[in-house]
């Protein structure tokens, strides 16, 4: 009874794709629905805000491997998508999220905004899903996944199952119920992850694009750009003029900077040059909703404030040890005014890895693991 009415649901809400997946992929369904109707009130795996007429914001909740935002522009007779998550079940998850609150039209195009797996691992699902989808990237970034993309998905793989014994070893010396009930979500996210991502392989864009990409549609006009390098060396932004609301991936969003693959001396220029742009909404990779476009400047001047800090250290051959006690949310001007706070704040609440820190270690952390990252990378080019 009970596995019928599971098999029943995601028919409905999967409509024609149920249909379509293997028995393999159908049971990996029917066993995430089943453990999420283990929990009461089992939340889903996003909050979809309606941003502009025809245009959402997926914005992932926390999670132990953490998912990116997606964006969903709603076209004439279909659906573009903005990046895919961190595995297959997210996205069967989102549709489905999709099917119940947005509509039924289907899945036409996946925009992929840059490398890295929490925004491309769950694209084999949408090839499920849609076979007729085309997955859109800048032809940089389809280089990267080409040539990376393999092993960067096994990196992620054996990274979670090593992970899987640190948060074993954390549970057995967890303080309180709460600490306790933490790692064994964690555990159990982990694990779940562990499993489902054994033969799961990477999907290629097929359409690529050097610089800029228009989308014609009867319902408004999507503009795909490559602006310049920073958090990697093919970040796209999607831009919708009529509606005033951009997707920007993680080159500009609500957490601090990710600049581990990153071109710091670029990214500030990167930045401006999306500020052209007249955008009101962003839809960032990580994070809220931001309601105004005042937090672009926000982010350049405190990329340009770690870039004049490393650039001096770099210029009076003072290692990155001398200078990391001295560099502190407290002491950065840029952080100054509340952006700190905001930033430590929004990876507080949608970052489940940070459950037990709290905003001023997320903000240390933040800050240190930036001027770490603008150190070893101030020569890339």
């Amino acid at each position: 009874m009970h596995h019928h009415s599971r098999r029943g649901f995601l028919a409905r809400t999967l409509g024609a794709a149920w249909y379509g997946f293997s028995t393999l992929e159908r049971a990996a369904l029917v066993a995430a629905r089943a453990r999420a109707q283990s929990k009461t009130n089992p939340p889903p795996l996003f909050d979809i805000e309606k941003v502009a007429d025809g245009v959402y914001g997926a914005i992932a909740r926390g999670w132990a491997i953490i998912n990116s935002n997606a964006a969903i522009f709603e076209n004439a007779d279909h659906l573009l998508i903005v990046d895919a998550h961190a595995a297959p079940s997210a996205v069967y998850s989102l549709v489905a999220q999709i099917r119940r609150e947005i509509g039924n039209k289907p899945v036409r195009y996946v925009v992929t905004t840059h490398v890295h797996g929490d925004h491309t691992q769950g694209l084999p699902a949408y090839r499920r899903i849609a076979p007729i989808v085309d997955i859109i990237a800048c032809a940089k970034t389809r280089v990267l996944l080409s040539e990376s993309g393999a092993a960067r998905l096994k990196s992620a793989k054996e990274s979670a199952a090593r992970s899987l014994e640190t948060l074993q070893g954390r549970l057995a010396s967890a303080k309180d119920a709460t600490e306790r009930s933490y790692y064994q979500e964690m555990i159990a996210q982990t694990s779940e992850f562990v499993d489902e991502m054994r033969d799961v392989e990477i999907e290629l864009p097929n359409i690529a694009f050097d610089d800029h990409l228009v989308l014609y549609d009867k319902a408004h006009e999507l503009r795909l750009s490559f602006r310049g390098r920073g958090h990697t060396a093919g970040d796209i932004v999607v831009f919708c003029p009529e509606k005033k609301v951009i997707a920007s991936g993680d080159l500009f969003h609500s957490f601090f900077p990710t600049i581990g693959d990153g071109y710091p001396r670029e990214w500030p220029a990167t930045l401006r040059s999306i500020g052209e742009l007249e955008f009101q909404k962003v839809i960032g990779g990580h994070g809220s909703v931001q309601h105004t476009a005042e937090r672009l400047g926000q982010l350049r001047a405190y990329l340009e404030e770690l870039n004049e800090i490393v650039g001096k250290a770099k210029h009076d051959g003072v290692p990155l040890e001398r200078i990391q006690p001295a560099v502190t949310p407290a002491s950065m001007k840029s952080l100054g005014g509340g952006y700190g706070e905001y930033l430590a704040a929004e990876v507080k609440r949608h970052d489940f890895r940070a459950y037990l820190n709290t905003p001023a270690e997320i903000a240390a952390r933040g800050v240190r693991d930036n001027l770490t990252a603008v150190y070893r990378n101030f020569e890339r080019s």
